[in-house]
Parts: structure tokens; C-alpha cells; sequence
């Protein structure tokens, strides 16, 4: 049903050429603080893919996912552990410098080897394997891992890896190159207000295809009622994160819109070590009182999706594996679980921040009433900074950034991830770590394959998440505007080059 929907939508939204002059005002629920490629958050998605250029790039419609020449015009790898990448020749940055290897081996370097405290997260999501690049000559550069890197171009097509002037680094500095951004992408940065706006223009030197709008600004609107009534009454062109509660509304002012279940879980991160959930029959007793099917009928109108076990349709063929059912709701077991733990209603604290992620706090209301009956008793804390010394649950979304399990496993799981980090997530199954390691690095898709369904097994005895679901999410526009939405891109992506985007007068 979810690729349905999808390839319905793509399928009604032929590209229209473009206006002779078009602005786009646009009105998103999140607003990055830092503007930098290694912002990596949801927050920074439906901008940074239109300011950064990438060494290789995705063709954002086509499955199972294309890789093409982006700033790289080639690449080979010459070891089990060396790939030698051709850059693209006459590229000029948004400073007005030319993009050489000194800016490629910059931009990446700073991340392989985390020389600020910014980059430690984008390291440990993406890029533990990367050990250093080295430049060859102006227009080449050896990119070197740790091991042999079967997902090399996933990787290096993620935005995370865009590239940055090393020039303008140098003479700004990271903290106001983060406010006054520069890049190399079809529009430019005109003016960015941390956590609120950022105004972006058509970048007329772009080596490729020229940005089909004028001027694109995104605004940050919290509140859901508040982005709708923006749209009806002209404010803004396109509004995103709408939920599907709204669609009488958006009828009812005769607005074009359309919908997308995301390949994007909606999970609680459990600490594994800290009481009452570092003991696992209480975690796992916190899995079997969520009831994702009654979040999904009741919040998101039976929309969203459902999850089965830690994976996504997306991943098409061999990866995905339809016949895989964890997803269980049982009080009775629950409650047996927890009489053998000797739970007996210690606070589970729950944090969460409002508004970042759509109907979290909404769902977390109606898990807290569910718990009740098993008899757990969980304290719902609306937070702006996470407290890891008080809180048990961490409210937090696993989107896929690249059709492969370990577009979803690997970069929130792995023991160089955030939770890790923190000390929340800590498996102690005997077999996960080789599991793990078989899954990430194997040698070939059977043994990869094999090793993520054992590792989706062994995960009942770990139980340090839990999976809410896949949401459903509304883009609401002006008469005049036509998007799609990538499929081969992180959620969140909006994509606003050519051939991706029009607009028109009304």
C-alpha cells in the first residue's frame, strides 16, 4: 500500500516548465540552528539537499536507487580499502571559488577525523569507517576506510557529505561559516536566522542544470493549525509536516495536497542501563503493552504503517524480508514479565521535545494510558535539552537514508551511534556484535542478508527500542505548485532542483 501511494503520487505530478520568475515561500514544523552539511537531522533535510553538492549523487526517483556523477565525474576503487575519485572540472563555489580536491579532502577530512566536537555525530552515524582522504593532484583525490566498504556510494551520497569551500572555512571559521553558509548547490544561502528562516536564491553559476525557482524561503511555524491557516490565506505556497487529521480542512479550502508514509520509524529509545528498564523482561514488557496498531488507527486515522520488525519495504528485494513478525501485543505476557522482575511501579521517565516530531506528544499521552493497564508507570516530561542522567525513554525517529538495512540499522545502532554513546544502548547479546559486524561488512548480499534477519532475532533479547510506526504526512500547496518527493532520499528531502519542482502563477 505505501509503494502504491507513492508511485500513485509521482505518477500525477508531471513537471510543468518553468515560471520565468518564481519564488516559493514554504512553512516547515523544524528549523536547523546550524547550517552545515553534517546538520544532519530532520531539521536540516528539505534544505541542505538544495544548497550541497555531493562527489556522487542518486537519481531521487528512480528504484532500486541509481548512482550518478555529481561533483565526482568518476570513481574506482583500486584496493579492497582505496577508492581514487575524478572530480568535475570549473566548479564554482557560492564564495566564487573553484572547487579543487583541497575543498573535497577539507569537507570530508574534518568529519573522517572529527576536528570539532560538531562532527563527532555525523561520524559515528555515517562515516566510523572512513579513515582519511589525501589529494593526488587538483582534480583527484584517494579516499581510504578502514575495512572494505561495501556501502561506499551510499554513504558518499549522503548529504552529510556535502562539500564546503575549505577558503571560506579558513577565513571565517566554522561558527560563522555556520551562520553564512556556503556551498556549491543550485541556490545559495541570501539570509539564514538560526532556528527560524533561511532564505535561499538561485545560484546562476551552478555547473549543472540552472535551480528552476527564483528564491525559496523556508519559515519556521510550529504549530500545525497555524501553517494550515498560512496556506489558505496566501502567506505561504507549500506547507509539509501536516497531519492526516487536517485533510477535511485542506479540503474544505479547496487546497491541493497530497500524502506519504514515510520509511521512517517513530521509536522510543530504552535505556539498557540505567533501573527500572535496564532489566529486559521490563523492557520487553514495554513492548508488549504498546499497542502501534491502536497509535495508527486512533492519532493517524489508520495511515501510518505499522512495523513488523526493524525494516522497510523500501529496501526491495533480497533485503527485505515480508515474513518477519515481532510486533506483538500482549498484556498478559507483559504482565507475567514484569511479576517475574518484581517491577513494582518505579517511575519510567519519558522525554520528549514539542513539536519536533509530529503527534509525539499525542502519542506518548496515549502510551502512557495504554501502560496503565499492564501496570507500568510512565512520567511523560516535555523537555528542551535531554536529561541522560534522569530519563529512561528518549522520543526519537529512525529514518532509512539509503534503500539497505543498514540505511536504518547501522546509522542509529551501531556502537559508534549517539545511543551508544550516551549509554542507553548497550547489547549484550554474546552473538551481536558479530552479527552486527557480518551485516555491516559482509562480503556478499546472501551473507549480509542472513546475518540482518539473525540480527532482527536477537533484537527480542536486547529490547532497547520501541517501534511506534511509519507516519503519514500531508503536503498541502498553492494551485500553481508541482513537487515530488524522492524515494532513493532520506525522509524529509525536498526536492527543489530542476525537473523536480515548478511554479506558476495562480
Amino acid at each position: 500500500m505505501k509503494k502504491l501511494l507513492l508511485t500513485t503520487l509521482l505518477g500525477t505530478l508531471p513537471m510543468a516548465a518553468p515560471a520565468v520568475a518564481a519564488e516559493l515561500d514554504i512553512a516547515v514544523q523544524t528549523m536547523i540552528d546550524k547550517f552545515d552539511p553534517s546538520s544532519w537531522g530532520n531539521n536540516g533535510a528539505p534544505i541542505l539537499y538544495n544548497v550541497y553538492d555531493t562527489l556522487i549523487e542518486r537519481d531521487p526517483f528512480a528504484q532500486p536507487v541509481t548512482y550518478e556523477p555529481g561533483l565526482a565525474t568518476e570513481w574506482t576503487r583500486i584496493d579492497d580499502l582505496t577508492w581514487e575519485v575524478k572530480l568535475r572540472d570549473g566548479v564554482t563555489m557560492h564564495d566564487g571559488t573553484t572547487m579543487d580536491a583541497e575543498d573535497v579532502a577539507f569537507s570530508l577530512n574534518r568529519i573522517f577525523q572529527q576536528t570539532d566536537p560538531q562532527y563527532i555525530s555525523s561520524w559515528g552515524t555515517f562515516f566510523y569507517n572512513f579513515d582519511h582522504v589525501e589529494v593526488v593532484d587538483p582534480l583527484t583525490v584517494r579516499i581510504t576506510t578502514l575495512k572494505p566498504e561495501p556501502l561506499f556510494e551510499a554513504l558518499i551520497s549522503l548529504r552529510t557529505a556535502g562539500i564546503v569551500s575549505k577558503e571560506y572555512y579558513d577565513e571565517k571559521g566554522l561558527d560563522e561559516a555556520m551562520r553564512f553558509p556556503v556551498g556549491s548547490g543550485p541556490y545559495k544561502v541570501e539570509r539564514f536566522i538560526p532556528g527560524d528562516r533561511a532564505e535561499l536564491v538561485r545560484f546562476d553559476e551552478f555547473w549543472g542544470e540552472p535551480a528552476p525557482l527564483d528564491k525559496v524561503n523556508f519559515q519556521l511555524v510550529e504549530e500545525v493549525a497555524s501553517r494550515v491557516s498560512g496556506l489558505a490565506t496566501g502567506e505561504f505556497d507549500l506547507i509539509t509536516h501536516i497531519p492526516p487529521d487536517q485533510q477535511s480542512a485542506l479540503d474544505a479550502a479547496e487546497m491541493e495536497s497530497f500524502g506519504v508514509t514515510w520509511p521512517m520509524f517513530h521509536v522510543w529509545v530504552v535505556s539498557q542501563t540505567k533501573a527500572p528498564t535496564d532489566d529486559l523482561r521490563v523492557r520487553q514488557a514495554m513492548r508488549l503493552c504498546t499497542d502501534s496498531q491502536a497509535l495508527v488507527d486512533g492519532i493517524w486515522g489508520g495511515l501510518a504503517h505499522t512495523p513488523q520488525a526493524h525494516q522497510f519495504e523500501e529496501y526491495g528485494e533480497p533485503f527485505f524480508i515480508p515474513e518477519l513478525d515481532y510486533q506483538k501485543h500482549d498484556v498478559a505476557e507483559a504482565k507475567r514479565l514484569l511479576a517475574e522482575a518484581g517491577y513494582n511501579g518505579e517511575p519510567i521517565v519519558a522525554q520528549f521535545t514539542q513539536s519536533y516530531y509530529l503527534y509525539g506528544d499525542l502519542a506518548a499521552q496515549v502510551i502512557q494510558q495504554q501502560w496503565l493497564e499492564c501496570g507500568l508507570n510512565l512520567e511523560l516530561e516535555q523537555i528542551e535539552q535531554y536529561d541522560y542522567e534522569r530519563l529512561n525513554i528518549r522520543a526519537w525517529s529512525n529514518p532509512m537514508y539509503f534503500p539497505d538495512p543498514m540505511g536504518a540499522m547501522d546509522v542509529h545502532w551501531s556502537e559508534n551511534s549517539n545511543y551508544a554513546r550516551t549509554g542507553m544502548w548497550k547489547p549484550s547479546h554474546p552473538e551481536w556484535a558479530a552479527t552486527f559486524e557480518t551485516a555491516r561488512f559482509g562480503s556478499g548480499v546472501e551473507e549480509r542478508k542472513d546475518a540482518y534477519r539473525k540480527l532482527l532475532e536477537l533484537d527480542q533479547d536486547e529490547a532497547g527500542w520501541i517501534l511506534l510506526y511509519e507516519p503519514h504526512e500531508i503536503f498541502a500547496y498553492r494551485e500553481g505548485v508541482e513537487i515530488q518527493i524522492p524515494i532513493a532520499y532520506r525522509p524529509y528531502v525536498l526536492p527543489l532542483r530542476a525537473g523536480q519542482v515548478s511554479v506558476s502563477e495562480d
